[in-house]
């Protein structure tokens, strides 16, 4: 009777150490999953380890190991949302200079796009409308080439800048449709998507909550 009392002990505990090691799985969820991928076997070793020793079954264990989870895992979890802040926000400064550059090359382009185009309109006679909307439209490309400069400028008052030039422009290319529409259809659509890109761009929400792992 007692070998058999023995043989259950015996089995009951891997039993014990299962369960017992699942509830410490589960608690190692509250560590982000960089660092259970790098540290979690070798923490659950450990643990089957001090299950051996100690008894698993005791208040006193468990509060010791919810303790040191509770110590430890926040501060994990704090520094890994900031490295991913830190990852996100180089990311959206690679963006916002190519933006820059393209907005100030295209921005040049509209403006001697009006040049070029009034110098044709002087020659074949065209009136002072046409005059008046190609002048608008320089005044337009020289906004998106502000807006540009203003982008490749970090902080607050580069996005301010970039703002009220990009609204400017497309105001002004409003103004040149209602004068004397005669941009190509590139222009237009240059004139009237890039500025809106632009305030998109700037007014995108910059951080989200960190999501869970």
């Amino acid at each position: 009777m007692s070998a058999s009392l023995e043989g259950l002990a015996v089995v009951g505990a891997p039993r014990r150490l299962t369960r017992a090691e699942r509830a410490y799985r589960l608690l190692l969820r509250a560590y982000p999953a960089a660092f259970r991928a790098v540290y979690e076997r070798e923490m659950t070793l450990l643990f089957r380890d001090q299950c051996r020793e100690a008894d698993a079954g005791t208040l006193h264990f468990w509060m010791a190991v919810i303790w040191d989870v509770a110590r430890s895992a926040p501060a994990l979890r704090a520094e890994a949302w900031r490295a991913r802040g830190d990852e996100n926000t180089r990311t959206l400064g690679a963006i916002m200079k190519i933006a820059a550059m393209l907005t100030v090359l295209l921005g040049v382009f509209v403006a001697f796009g009006a040049v070029a185009d009034g110098v044709a309109g002087q020659q074949q006679g065209f009136g002072s409308a046409h005059l008046l909307s190609v002048v608008l439209g320089g005044l337009a490309g020289a906004s998106l080439l502000v807006a540009g400069v203003a982008l490749l400028r970090s902080g607050t008052s580069g996005r301010r800048t970039a703002t009220i030039a990009s609204l400017a422009s497309l105001l002004l290319i409003v103004l040149v449709r209602l004068v004397f529409p005669w941009m190509s259809i590139f222009s237009q659509l240059v004139g009237y998507g890039l500025p809106i890109a632009l305030l998109i761009t700037l007014h995108w929400p910059r951080q989200r909550g960190p999501g869970l792992a």
